[in-house]
């Protein structure tokens, strides 16, 4: 590879590959404040700065790091210096143009002949994937909110005859004053708390439901820490693996003791009685920090390292990831360099895997197809390789790496040929990414299986529309209409409300939207097969720090079942009231 016995032929190849990198690679002093010995031109494209103001400013590296992360980077080299470890960190660099760009920046020290010790390390450009990682904690945050939220209590329960809670969410504490944890460590916590005139009768519903797997909806009491008895609406719907098997029960506890006083009051005096709960439990932060950065002079680098070809090598050999130089005409016996950190990544010695089509035979199976097929891409048309993908270790271990490469030289007909690389060990992140992946889909899975219709509004809206954000397939379920006919027109929701009571609960919408005071009210709708839905509906006001409206957060439930039912019994009390009277009238 290196040409023997000519050092300026290997300080060429070492200076063009270090140059050519798809990142920047770069040597230290041993200070508190590090005096840049060297750094590769890439860091003008990465930060915006020239290679030759970074090594004159001493003090352009710390200024220009992001004031949130300024602590914690500063303490991570303090320490590395102290203990002559490796320095390993994330965080933002500040652009001219005012623009931030996170960096994976890793370094060790390194000990010359002279037993001097200097930092060497590679600074990668990271910016798309922490977008990524920024995108998938605020769709995790978005769907952890809504369940959080929902002014109800979510749970998922094991289809055990204790009902072994697998989760609950945090309206548990505020509706029966019993923290989650209290909920979560005692499994046959519900069984405990059911009042007891309706024990055994929600205990036989509950054990028909689950030998049939059919939906439950029950009302029943619990008895809450203050010895309350708190009347709940309970519905919830069985969740199967691919198979068929059960696998958990997802449903809604939502207190009905409020409206339990309501019906009896209808009952006995023929009144209607509003309610109303105000519930807050959610904010959102919000900051933006801009911060103007004063750039001296300084002097320039006093020093250099008096072997070039000894401090490029140095560099290459010691950076905290593989390099390598790729031939696309070399044969399989023909050996290719690849810098021995290869070792610490995938256990290989360079001899070992310096085989021109060794690499080859080590990627994971799942992704070699792919791999081959953008690496003859490369080959062909002699753009740039960059690639995540996975490979399989000599321990057996399965390794992420993220792979770049350039194209560096072309052959007497112009075809590409070689090219200058870098592999990076990212298993971490990719567990993380994978950590977060699993987070998001089990609640986007629980807020689309509650039995209930979610929903998010946004606040300032023309009278009689409803612009939603949000709405969770339940809505098809229960009233027949899709989610995109719903948020595509704002008028659809007003136009299905029931022509008796369109009039009343356009006006308390109207009503909560100029007051802010939460929406909660029964209606009928007329659903897309002409079906009468009764629905019980309520929605909360979300604002910010500064008190400004976000969007309306709400729950709707079926309660058809529920009116049907007072509707038998209010003409079953009808027809008694009549026997009772002409009983009367005849002995008379």
């Amino acid at each position: 590879m290196l040409a023997r016995g000519n050092p300026d032929a290997g300080e060429t190849l070492y200076r063009r590959l270090i140059e050519q990198l798809p990142a920047v690679l770069y040597i230290d002093s041993n200070d508190a404040s590090p005096e840049l010995i060297y750094v590769s031109p890439q860091i003008e494209q990465m930060f915006g700065w020239p290679a030759e103001l970074w090594m004159s400013d001493r003090r352009l590296w710390k200024d220009s790091i992001h004031p949130d992360d300024f602590e914690y980077v500063n303490r991570s080299w303090l320490e590395s210096l102290r203990t002559q470890l490796p320095f390993v960190v994330e965080y933002r660099v500040l652009r001219p143009d005012g623009t931030y760009v996170w960096t994976h920046d890793s370094c060790i020290p390194v000990r010359d002949v002279d037993g001097r010790t200097s930092w060497h390390g590679v600074m990668q450009d990271i910016t798309a994937a922490k977008d990524i990682e920024r995108s998938l904690r605020d769709s995790e945050a978005k769907y952890r909110a809504l369940v959080e939220n929902v002014p109800a209590v979510v749970y998922a329960v094991a289809p055990d005859d204790d009902r072994k809670t697998l989760y609950v969410s945090p309206e548990v504490e505020t509706a029966l004053g019993y923290s989650r944890e209290e909920w979560l460590e005692q499994p046959d916590i519900w069984m405990e708390l059911l009042h007891p005139d309706d024990r055994e009768q929600t205990l036989a519903a509950h054990d028909l439901a689950n030998e049939t797997g059919k939906p439950w909806s029950r009302e029943y009491r619990l008895i809450a820490s203050d010895g309350r008895g708190v009347w709940f609406r309970d519905v919830a719907t069985l969740v199967r693996d691919a198979d068929g098997r059960p696998l958990h029960w997802v449903g809604v506890q939502f207190d009905i003791a409020e409206l339990k006083h309501v019906e009896d009051e209808l009952r006995d005096a023929r009144d209607e009685l509003e309610l109303r709960v105000l519930i807050r439990t959610h904010e959102l932060e919000e900051a933006n920090e801009l911060m103007m950065l004063e750039i001296e002079e300084r002097r320039r680098v006093e020093r250099e390292l008096r072997d070039a070809r000894e401090r490029y090598r140095l560099l290459v050999e010691n950076l905290p990831g593989a390099t390598f130089v790729w031939d696309v005409n070399a044969t399989s016996d023909e050996p290719v360099y690849v810098s021995p950190q290869i070792e610490s990544i995938l256990g290989y010695t360079a001899e070992e895997w310096g085989r021109a089509d060794f690499w080859r035979s080590r990627i994971h199976p799942d992704d070699r197809r792919a791999v081959l097929r953008a690496t003859l891409h490369s080959s062909v048309t002699g753009q740039p390789f960059s690639m995540e993908y996975r490979y399989l270790a000599k321990d057996g271990r399965i390794v992420w790496v993220l792979e770049e490469a350039t194209l560096q030289e072309r052959d007497e007909r112009g075809r590409p040929r070689i090219f200058h690389g870098l592999m990076l060990d990212i298993t971490d992140r990719k567990r993380a990414e994978a950590k977060r992946n699993e987070a998001e889909r089990r609640l986007r899975a629980l807020i689309e299986q509650i039995p209930a219709i979610v929903y998010i509004e946004l606040p300032a809206r023309p009278a009689g529309e409803s612009q939603l954000l949000f709405i969770n397939p339940q809505v098809d379920a229960i009233l027949g209409y899709t989610t995109d006919e719903l948020m595509d027109d704002p008028a659809h929701l007003s136009a299905v409300l029931h022509p008796e009571d369109r009039e009343r609960i356009l006006a308390a919408d109207a009503e909560s939207g100029a007051t802010g005071r939460p929406f909660d009210e029964e209606y009928r709708m007329i659903a897309k097969d002409g079906r009468t839905i009764w629905l019980h509906s309520r929605a909360t006001l979300v604002a910010d720090d500064d008190g400004h409206p976000l969007y309306w957060q709400g729950v709707a439930f079926d309660v058809t079942d529920s009116h049907e039912l007072t509707a038998v019994r209010e003409r079953d009390d009808a027809e008694r009231r009549k026997r009772t009277s002409g009983g009367t009238l005849e002995t008379a």
